[in-house]
C-alpha cells in the first residue's frame, strides 16, 4: 500500500495530476453493471464495470467507473444506492475527452472522470464522517433547469421520426404499473421491467419503460399525483405495437425526484387542469362516446377481435360496432361490483378502497364525489364470447329505465327481474372498442346502447364472420 499522504479533496479541485486524494460524494445516479469475458494473463475471467455519478455541491458533479471481477460488481452493485454518500480513495484520475466510457456516462460538469479497479491500490466504500445529511440534501438539486426540458405534447408530437433522441423532461407520476418480467431471446435469461405512467402541462398520459434494476426497486417509492421527476436524457422510442411514442432512460440519464426549483410546484397545480378520465388506468367510464345513431357497421364478436388486437388490428385508437349477440353476463342481483366513482373535480376514477380522492387539491372536497353506473356484462355469438365488456352511466339508465339512486333502493327480486329481461336474450348491442395501449391496461369494451332485438333484425343483418 502507498505510504503517501492522502488527502480530501472537492470535484471542483481536482486536475489531471491529482494523485492520492479521497472525494466524498452522494450518488445521485447509478448504471446498470455491464459484464464481459476477459482473456489474457491475471485478467482472464468474467469482469464487469459499475458507473456511479457523484455530486458534492449544488455545481459539481463527477462519474466514478469501477472494473473488477463479477463478484467485486456484483458486491458493489449490491452495496450502493442513489442516495448513498460514498468515500472514493485513490481514483485514478482522466480527461474527459480522454476516457472512452464517458461518451456512454451521464453528462458532469466536471472536465475529468474518476476510475478504480481492484489492481490499483484504491476503493470505495460507505461514508461513515460527519455531513451525510448536507449530503443528501444535494439530491434534490436539479442538473438543468426547467427551461431546458420539452413539454411531452412536443414529444408526442414527433412521432416515429423522434426514435433514438435524448432530451430533458419534467413530469409528474401519473400511475405506477407492477413489475414484469420477460425472457431475453438472445440469451434466454430473465429480466424484469417496470412502466410508468407520466404527465405534464401539455399531455395526459406517456409511458416510460425502466429496466434499470436501481429504479425497479426505487419506483415503489414515488407518489401518484404527487412525485415530480426532473430527467436528463431520457431516450425517445416509438412502440411499433402500440403504435406511440414512448420513453425509456439510457446509459446518460439523470432522474432527479422532487427537485428543488419554483417550477416544481408550478407543475403540480398544473397537472390537475389536465384532463386525465381518457387514461383508463382503473377501467375508466366512457366519456365523449359518439351518438349510438351514428354506430351502424355491424360485427361479429370474432370480428371485432380480430380488429381490436388480432389481424385486423389498424392503427387508430378506437372504432365502434353494431353487435347481435346474446347477453351471457348480466348479474344485477348477485355480487358483481355494479358502480365506479369519480372525483368532480379532477374527474380521477377512484378504486373501492379509496375514500376520498387522494390529489391534495381534493382531499378537503370528501362529499364530491360521484357514484355512476359500472355494470359488467358478457355478450355471445355463433363466433366467440366478448367478457368485460361495461354498460355505464346514461347508457346503463336507459337499459334499466331507472336512475342509480332508484336501483340501489330496489329489492333483490326487483332487480332479478330486469336481468332477465336481457340475460339470454339477443340483443342489438352499440359498442366503443379502445384498444390497449401504453397507457391503457387492456381493450376497453364499453357498451353505450343495449335493446332486445327482433327476429326480422338479426335474421338480416347478422354475419356469418
Amino acid at each position: 500500500m502507498s505510504s503517501e499522504i492522502i488527502v480530501t479533496k472537492r470535484i471542483n479541485q481536482i486536475d489531471q495530476n491529482t494523485r492520492n486524494i479521497i472525494v466524498i460524494g452522494v450518488v445521485i445516479a447509478k448504471g446498470e453493471a455491464r459484464y464481459f469475458e476477459s482473456t489474457g494473463g491475471s485478467y482472464s475471467g468474467t469482469r464487469g464495470v459499475l458507473t456511479l455519478t457523484i455530486r458534492d455541491s449544488e455545481r459539481d458533479t463527477i462519474n466514478c467507473t469501477i472494473w473488477a471481477t463479477q463478484v467485486m460488481i456484483d458486491s458493489f452493485d449490491n452495496l450502493f444506492h442513489i442516495g448513498d454518500v460514498v468515500n472514493i480513495t485513490r481514483p485514478k484520475v482522466l480527461l474527459s475527452s480522454h476516457d472512452r466510457s464517458e461518451q456512454y456516462n451521464p453528462r458532469s460538469t466536471s472536465q475529468y472522470s474518476l476510475t478504480l479497479s481492484e489492481q490499483d491500490d484504491c476503493k470505495i466504500k460507505l461514508h461513515e464522517g460527519s455531513g451525510i445529511e448536507r449530503m443528501k440534501k444535494l439530491l434534490t438539486v436539479a442538473p438543468v433547469s426547467a427551461a431546458d426540458t420539452y413539454p411531452l405534447a412536443d414529444i408526442a408530437a414527433g412521432g416515429q421520426s423522434a426514435t433514438g433522441q435524448n432530451v430533458n423532461i419534467m413530469v409528474v407520476v401519473r400511475s405506477v404499473r407492477p413489475r414484469k418480467q420477460i425472457v431475453v431471446a438472445k440469451s434466454g435469461k430473465l429480466k424484469y421491467f417496470r412502466e410508468v405512467i407520466i404527465m405534464d402541462a401539455s399531455h395526459s398520459a406517456m409511458a416510460m419503460r425502466f429496466w434499470n434494476a436501481e429504479y425497479i426497486e426505487r419506483i415503489d417509492q414515488w407518489t401518484p399525483m404527487t412525485t415530480v421527476l426532473l430527467i436528463t436524457d431520457v431516450r425517445i422510442d416509438y412502440n411499433q405495437y402500440y403504435k406511440t411514442v414512448c420513453l425509456g432512460m439510457s446509459s446518460k440519464t439523470i432522474i432527479t425526484e422532487d427537485p428543488a426549483l419554483e417550477a416544481t410546484d408550478r407543475l403540480l397545480v398544473n397537472v390537475m387542469k389536465v384532463p386525465t378520465q381518457e387514461l383508463d388506468i382503473l377501467n375508466c367510464s366512457h366519456y365523449g362516446a359518439p351518438d349510438p345513431i351514428s354506430i351502424t357497421a355491424v360485427m361479429t364478436i370474432q370480428q371485432i377481435l380480430d380488429r381490436a388486437e388480432g389481424d385486423l388490428k389498424g392503427e387508430e385508437e378506437h372504432f365502434t360496432a353494431l353487435c347481435y349477440a346474446v347477453v351471457t353476463r348480466f348479474d344485477l342481483d348477485g355480487c358483481s361490483k355494479l358502480t365506479s366513482r369519480r372525483c368532480l373535480n379532477c374527474k380521477t376514477i377512484l378504486r373501492l378502497s379509496e375514500p376520498r380522492c387522494s390529489r391534495n387539491e381534493c382531499s378537503s372536497l370528501p362529499e364530491n364525489i360521484s357514484t355512476y353506473f359500472d355494470i359488467p356484462m358478457d355478450i355471445t355469438d355463433h363466433t366467440g364470447t366478448l367478457t368485460n365488456c361495461h354498460l355505464m352511466n346514461q347508457a346503463a339508465e336507459n337499459t334499466l329505465n331507472c336512475k342509480l339512486e332508484v336501483f340501489q333502493r330496489m329489492a333483490d327480486q326487483q332487480k332479478g327481474k330486469l336481468k332477465w329481461k336481457y340475460l339470454l336474450e339477443r340483443c342489438a348491442l352499440k359498442i366503443v372498442i379502445k384498444r390497449k395501449s401504453m397507457v391503457r391496461f387492456k381493450t376497453d369494451y364499453s357498451i353505450i346502447e343495449c335493446a332486445l332485438a327482433t327476429a326480422r333484425d338479426v335474421e338480416s343483418r347478422i354475419k356469418v364472420y
